[in-house]
Parts: structure tokens; sequence; C-alpha cells
């Protein structure tokens, strides 16, 4: 006999843990709109587009990154699209998501889970040119580099995204 196999308690925990944030990270954002007080940088609106609908919100564009990941990354119905902080989910042409807020000042966050770039690495900016309509950023275009956070490394990010309908009308 191999003696006990079995995971310790931490270890299960851990386990348990990392698939919770692996689900986390994977799973498009609920279609409940987010509260906001309409102030620079809000999410004004958040709504998950079912695309077809008169009034549902959708995501135009694309963006590409390049450097420690190239890909180039979407919006697909059913994924989070939320102007400023509540961010916008992409797939890419790998098969990865991410998530991008830009604020209406420029600064960009962009967070993946693709193994290439230390899964869930979040990659900070600025200079992002944005499109704000109704004080509601609704638009930006970028070829900014971004920062991993943890290690210094450089993802270069370019394209323009454009929320519309609903309350976006870019």
């Amino acid at each position: 006999m191999h003696g006990n196999l079995a995971p310790s308690a931490g270890r299960l925990t851990a386990i348990l843990l990392s698939l919770g944030v692996a689900l986390i990270a994977c799973t498009p954002a609920s279609s409940e709109p987010a509260a906001s007080n309409g102030g620079p940088g809000s999410s004004v609106a958040a709504s998950v587009a079912q695309s077809g609908s008169p009034g549902e919100v959708t995501v135009e564009g694309s963006l590409t990154s390049s450097g420690l990941y190239d890909a180039t990354w979407t919006w697909e119905a059913g994924l989070q699209a939320g102007p400023g902080v509540e961010g916008i989910s992409l797939i890419s042409d790998k098969g990865t998501f991410a998530n991008i807020q830009v604020l209406d000042e420029g600064s960009i966050t962009f967070t993946s889970g693709a193994p290439e770039l230390s899964g869930n690495a979040t990659y900070e900016g600025t200079g992002a040119q944005v499109q704000i309509k109704d004080n509601v950023p609704c638009g930006f275009t970028l070829d900014n580099d971004v920062t991993g956070s943890t290690d210094g490394a450089v993802l270069h990010l370019k394209g323009t995204l454009t929320i519309s309908g609903g309350f976006f009308n870019c």
C-alpha cells in the first residue's frame, strides 16, 4: 500500500478555492444592472446583451494584444459589457478570457486568465482615448502598453471597442 493518499484538509481547501477562482474568472457576469451614482469612471448601467433585441447592450470592435501574448480579443453576446469599472469581458481567438476596464480619464486595467499571462495577472496603463457620451464612457481606442502589476512585464494593447444600446448611444 502507498499509505494515506487522501489530501489534507488544507490541500483540499486550496484545491477547491483554486477551482472556485477559475470558475468565477470564466463565468459571465450577472444580467442585473449595477447600481451607480453616475460619477466619472462609474458604471451607470451594466447589461448582458443578447444580440438582436432592441435596446440591449452590444460591444463592437476588437483589441489585439502583442508581446507577451499575441491574440485578438472580441466581445460576444452573453459576456459582461459595462463602462468604466464594470468592464468589458472579452474572449480571444485562442479561447482565453479577459476583462478590460477603461475609465474616463484614460486609465486601463486588463486582466486575463491566459496561462501565458501568469493566469489572472493584472496589467495597468494610461493614455486610452475615451469616447464619452452623456457623461458616460461608452467607447475607447487603445494603442498602449500596459504593465503587469506583479512582474513588471509589458503587454501591448491596440484597437477600439464601442458599447451601444441600452443607455449607451455612442
